[in-house]
């Protein structure tokens, strides 16, 4: 018997390798989020509960590339994917703090209050009366 035969063989309930699994649960992430990204809000809130799903979204993207990276799963890797690996899951870390923080800012200006700026220009300073 060969050892890849062997190898499949002991897979628990024949699970498919964990690059393909990270494949396809990261294709699957990628759909949901132009989903959601592509919604309208209609609210303050509403576009605050979209940057929540799109900020969970980022995070799960995250924690795919991260599996990866798990010491069972870098046997083989080379170097440069190694690196790939790490700079697409900072990435998606980065994406997933954005959207959170536009998230807060959407909340604050939902209920008045002043945005932090961090997400990019959703600040309601101006309706507030506090010009800069």
């Amino acid at each position: 018997m060969s050892t890849h035969t062997t190898h499949q063989h002991h897979r628990p309930h024949n699970r498919p390798p964990v690059a393909d699994r990270v494949t396809t649960a990261l294709d699957d992430l990628t759909d949901r989020f132009s989903a959601v990204a592509s919604e309208q809000p209609d609210s303050d809130l509403a576009h605050a509960v979209r940057a929540d799903r799109l900020a969970m979204i980022c995070a799960r993207r995250a924690a795919w590339w991260q599996l990866l990276l798990t010491r069972r799963h870098r046997s083989g890797m080379s170097m440069l994917f190694t690196r790939a690996v790490i700079h697409a899951a900072n990435q998606e870390q980065d994406r997933a703090r954005f959207w959170r923080d536009a998230a807060t800012d959407w909340r604050a200006r939902a209920q008045r209050r002043p945005t932090s700026d961090a997400a990019g220009a959703m600040s309601n300073h101006h309706d507030l009366g506090i010009a800069s």
